[in-house]
């Protein structure tokens, strides 16, 4: 299995660099990145980097330099396309890219026969950076997919046509909390969600029948969790060799789980307090009794959770998509939050932006309105686990006992939060990066609580 995730990985990276050649995105004569960098900025190994150079070289698209670096040939002619050509950015790696954006686009090419779609990756960390470079070198997108927390963050929304006129037949029964993240106070739509997550938990049942535990109902305690975390947490030979829990150690995660304890929009002396707590909490989980451990964002086919590693799992329908097909041996079962009564919970989303410097607006718009019809959000909530962005949609092909269990059924979707309704995105953003020694055991609670009041502190006087 190990192989395929490997080959797979370096394969996507070379789709990845070959469509930004081809497009012009990277002109003949310009360098690639060093092989660090593009290992850095894409979360692979540089084996798996140098796979990829290798099938670009073998196809003519790039020659190495000796002494400084690899480059696409001067001479390489780029035919132009015959066909009317829709590009769509995305960050890289994104968990919606490989599963569930070829369903939207098979839906628009049934309509749009004629027209190529061309899906191109800029990595993640450098995507708006690379965004704006590709425009000044030509490169025209027709759409921007957007994840929720990169357009809360956005100071260039400006540069996006308003979409109202083009979908106001089809935005009509998306859930209005998720609507109004992204409309605009006179009621424009500069971007337009089309899946969306709550942040949930899951068990390994056969882990729970193994260790002699049932599956967690409603109602269930913190201490219960606690219980069962440590209950199927297992040591040989004083190595864990399972854990009891695991959560990718990124703000979407923790801050879900900070919400238990009570995090809530408050005055920043509230948040201090109820973070400082979270915190230890998670502390004493992954360190102290060492029943709970992380795993890198961006390598998302090598968690334990998957491997029957890990008994529970904080995760999002995005990410529980990605791992449909990685050969699991178990179905993995979506349990209740254990917060008591008071189940709010983060929401994630993806949307999509149309640049006014397209040259193909209503082509993009189109493809925004086909993903948004009813027919296309019944197929991508009916044959993935990404969820739509319709309530009436989602109450027709997952049950109400699923809904129930992300905190998503009747009106509990109001009870939840995106980041922004709970700190600043950029307090959200430049915190994560600060907290990389706190995830390997290497800071204090206190330092990461006085560089978060630091932070909130920055951003209020902006």
């Amino acid at each position: 299995m190990m192989r395929r995730e490997n080959e797979f990985l370096y394969t996507k990276l070379y789709k990845t660099l070959k469509e930004q050649i081809l497009s012009g995105l990277i002109k003949p004569g310009e360098y690639l990145l060093p092989e660090s960098d593009l290992s850095a900025h894409y979360g692979l190994s540089r084996k798996s980097v140098r796979s990829a150079l290798a099938l670009l070289h073998d196809e003519g698209l790039i020659v190495k330099r000796v002494g400084l670096g690899t480059m696409i040939p001067e001479d390489l002619v780029i035919e132009k396309p015959a066909q009317r050509t829709l590009r769509i950015l995305s960050p890289s790696p994104a968990f919606f890219l490989d599963r569930g954006l070829p369903i939207l686009v098979e839906a628009f090419k049934r309509k749009h026969p004629d027209i190529e779609v061309k899906v191109l990756g800029l990595p993640i960390n450098k995507f708006w950076e690379s965004l704006r470079s590709g425009e000044e070198m030509g490169l025209s997108a027709d759409l921007v997919l957007v994840p929720d927390m990169n357009y809360s963050a956005m100071d260039n929304i400006g540069d996006f046509i308003d979409l109202s006129s083009h979908l106001s037949d089809v935005v009509s029964n998306i859930y209005p909390k998720i609507m109004s993240h992204f409309s605009e106070a006179g009621g424009g739509i500069k971007a337009a969600p089309f899946t969306f997550s709550s942040v949930f938990m899951s068990c390994n049942p056969q882990l729970f029948a193994q260790g002699g535990l049932a599956i967690p109902k409603w109602q269930w305690t913190f201490d219960e969790f606690l219980s069962a975390a440590e209950q199927l947490t297992r040591v040989q030979d004083g190595i864990t060799v399972q854990y009891g829990f695991s959560m990718h150690a990124v703000i979407n995660r923790w801050l879900a789980f900070a919400m238990m304890n009570g995090l809530k929009h408050s005055d920043a002396a509230g948040q201090k307090q109820v973070l400082s707590q979270s915190l230890s909490i998670l502390q004493d989980l992954f360190f102290r009794k060492r029943i709970a451990t992380t795993f890198p964002e961006v390598v998302w086919p090598r968690t334990p959770f998957i491997h029957g590693k890990s008994a529970m799992v904080m995760t999002t329908t995005f990410e529980m998509a990605n791992w449909q097909n990685e050969n699991m041996t178990f179905a993995p079962q979506t349990i209740p939050l254990p917060f008591g009564n008071d189940r709010s919970t983060l929401l994630l989303a993806n949307a999509f932006m149309v640049p006014a410097s397209s040259e193909n607006t209503q082509l993009a718009a189109a493809f925004v309105r086909t993903a948004l019809e009813d027919d296309t959000q019944r197929t991508l909530a009916g044959q993935t686990l990404f969820l739509s962005v319709k309530d009436n949609v989602n109450r027709n092909v997952k049950s109400e006992d699923y809904l129930r269990l992300m905190n998503l059924a009747g009106d509990a979707i109001n009870d939840n939060y995106f980041i922004h309704e709970l700190i600043d995105e950029g307090v959200a953003s430049t915190l994560e990066e600060k907290m990389s020694m706190f995830w390997l055991g290497l800071e204090s609670v206190d330092t990461i609580v006085g560089e978060f009041e630091r932070l909130t502190a920055k951003y209020a006087m902006k």
